[in-house]
């Protein structure tokens, strides 16, 4: 029984599926607007606790050339420096985007949509990094993420179990990374601490309680007096 995909076959259904295009929800055969509906821009301008991500324009699916969407190029770079860690540095701004790019085509033969970059770039400012390490593992997240769709969604071209057992294998694994990424970045964020929270306590006839911080043996309070 055959136990590998030939480079040929993987390069057959690679080019395959990138003939895919993103999905765009196209109005209905003789559909006419109905002003009592929200659209998505009423939306995002009545919504005051989230900002719309930025964007950028790639004109090629199959190069890395990404260009400004507006005119005002300082103020896009601004919104960028947000989006990967409230950084000051634009140098910093442009090399994450250009590791996302690279993590989302790998291959000088891939391509990359405007769409699905812009997605990406949602993702990392949905995060909302706060420094540089923390826009590194956003990146790092968003990128094992859509690999592991991809993976995903190779795993069924062919309904074989090679197929299944390789990709979904590899997809698998992308997801516990991504989710490995995410408690890393939790744990990095709350210091290393761990909060418990007691709604009950009882102390029955004869017992003894203690409410507070409990330090072992050994180990010194904030105050620095050991107990």
């Amino acid at each position: 029984m055959r136990r590998h995909i030939s480079g040929r076959e993987a390069t057959y259904m690679a080019i395959d599926s990138d003939k895919r295009r993103p999905v765009k929800i196209e109005p209905a055969d003789g559909a006419i607007s109905d002003p009592t509906i929200i659209t998505g821009s009423a939306i995002s301008q009545i919504s005051t606790t989230r900002k719309a991500p930025p964007r950028v324009r790639k004109p090629q699916a199959n190069n890395d050339r990404c260009v400004a969407p507006t005119p005002d190029l300082e103020a896009h770079r601004a919104e960028l420096r947000q989006a990967f860690g409230n950084t000051l540095s634009d140098e910093f701004a442009e090399f994450m985007l250009g590791k996302l790019v690279s993590a989302l085509r790998p291959s000088p033969f891939d391509s990359l949509d405007e769409t699905t970059l812009n997605a990406a770039i949602a993702v990392v400012s949905s995060i909302n990094p706060q420094t540089e390490f923390e826009a590194l593992i956003a990146v790092q997240m968003a990128a094992s993420g859509f690999a592991g769709l991809k993976f995903l969604r190779q795993s069924q071209h062919n309904m074989d179990e090679i197929y299944i057992g390789v990709y979904g294998g590899y997809a698998a694994k992308l997801f516990r990374l991504q989710l490995d990424m995410m408690q890393a970045l939790d744990r990095h964020r709350r210091g290393n601490t761990q909060s418990v929270e007691v709604r009950h306590l009882h102390i029955h006839s004869g017992a003894q309680g203690v409410v507070g911080i409990v330090n072992a043996a050994g180990e010194k309070p904030e105050g620095g007096v050991e107990k």
